[in-house]
Formats: C-alpha cells, structure tokens, sequence
C-alpha cells in the first residue's frame, strides 16, 4: 500500500491507494504512529526531509527553477543547527550565526514538524520514506506547468481537483465525503501521486542526482 501525506493542524493526514486503484483518505494521526503502520510500503511527505548545516538545499533551488513563477511556493528548508530552537527569535540568532541570514516566520512555522519527520526518520530504516511537494506535483500533472491560481481560491481549488480525478476516478467522491481539511487532503493526493510515480519508476529528482544529508537522510524532492 503506498500513501500520500500532508501535514495538518491536528497531526498527518493520509490518502491511501487501494486495491483496485481506488482511494482512502485516513484521519490524521501523530508521525510516530503513521510510520509505524506496517500496510504503508511507500510514503511520500510534504516535508523537508534531508538538512543542510549551512545554505540552502539543492531540492529547493531545483524545484523553485522547475516552478518559475511560482517558485514562492516552496519555502526554504531550515538549516540543521535551528530545528531545535524553541523561539522564532532564537531561531533567527543562531541562523545568522550560522548562515548570515534571519529566517522567515513561515519557515519557522513548520519547525515543529521538520524536527518532528527529523527525528522520527534517524529512528528507522527510511528508505521507503520521500519527500514530495504539490506544487511540484500539480505542475508535473499539467504537462510540467505550473498552476499559477493558488488553492486558496475556489479556482484554483477546482484546478487540482479537476486533475487528480484524471488519475483517481473516486477523490472528489472521496473529498465530498470528508470534508475537513481540504487544502491538506489536496496535496496528500497530489503526494499520492508521486508515490505512484516512484513505485512505477517515473518520477522526476529535484535535483536530478541523487543528494543526502551527513546523516544520511535523503535530500532531494520527487515529483
């Protein structure tokens, strides 16, 4: 069984491929418990995943080229030495400290779940475990362009839900059913995608070779 993740205020949320190529949006659950379900044989997550000790990730400058216009989409990864920093003061201290640079309040939002995957990941064996983001995905699904309206809106909602039912016949049944949070299950679907693309062997490396981090994590994004 292979999963698309997303994370959300109330934990992780995961659309799962059945048989048949049908689909289940599952509710969220805490990280430990999602990468301890021993039915999920390959996950794709929209979270950095892979750490610099200093600059910038060579996945995050390759998927904003990819993007373009859109290029805002993909925040920068924290570096290693502030995911254990407790305050976006603090963070911002010891980032320039390092990198000669504060961070944006943005970045330091998703901190708690970077540090979460982070140390979830240095705890098993991860290898069945990628890093995707949706924006990549979407653009990938639309002939490699980028949606330029963003989900927020109803049109670019529409959008995306528009080209996943080209490759999951029952997600907009799927969302109808469960309506809570939407934009998350949007981009779960969308690392849903992906996955399939790595299980087949088709899917595209931001950058295209293969990156790690000093401990070894995976450092690349998969569309």
């Amino acid at each position: 069984m292979i999963a698309g993740v997303d994370g959300c205020r109330d934990g992780w949320i995961a659309v799962v491929e059945l048989d048949g190529g049908r689909t289940e949006i599952r509710r969220p659950v805490g990280i430990q418990e999602l990468l301890e379900d021993r039915e999920l044989k390959l996950i794709v997550m929209d979270i950095p995943i892979g750490l610099t000790d200093k600059g910038s990730r060579e996945a995050d400058t390759s998927a904003r080229a990819f993007l373009q216009k859109r290029a805002c989409c993909v925040f920068p990864a924290p570096i290693r030495p502030i995911i254990n920093c407790d305050s976006w003061e603090e963070a911002c201290r010891v980032s320039f400290a390092t990198d000669g640079k504060r961070i944006s309040k943005q970045q330091f939002g998703i901190l708690d779940k970077v540090r979460a995957v982070d140390v979830a990941l240095r705890k098993i064996n991860a290898g069945n475990i990628f890093e995707g983001h949706p924006e990549v995905s979407f653009a990938l699904m639309n002939d490699g362009l980028p949606l330029f309206t963003s989900k927020k809106k109803s049109a670019g909602r529409d959008c995306r839900c528009e080209l996943l039912s080209r490759f999951f016949p029952d997600a907009n049944a799927r969302m109808n059913e469960y309506r809570h949070h939407r934009e998350d299950v949007l981009d779960a679907y969308a690392m849903l995608w992906t996955a399939r693309r790595i299980k087949c062997g088709k899917a595209r490396r931001f950058p295209p070779e293969h990156r790690s981090d000093r401990l070894g994590l995976r450092m690349e994004i998969a569309g």
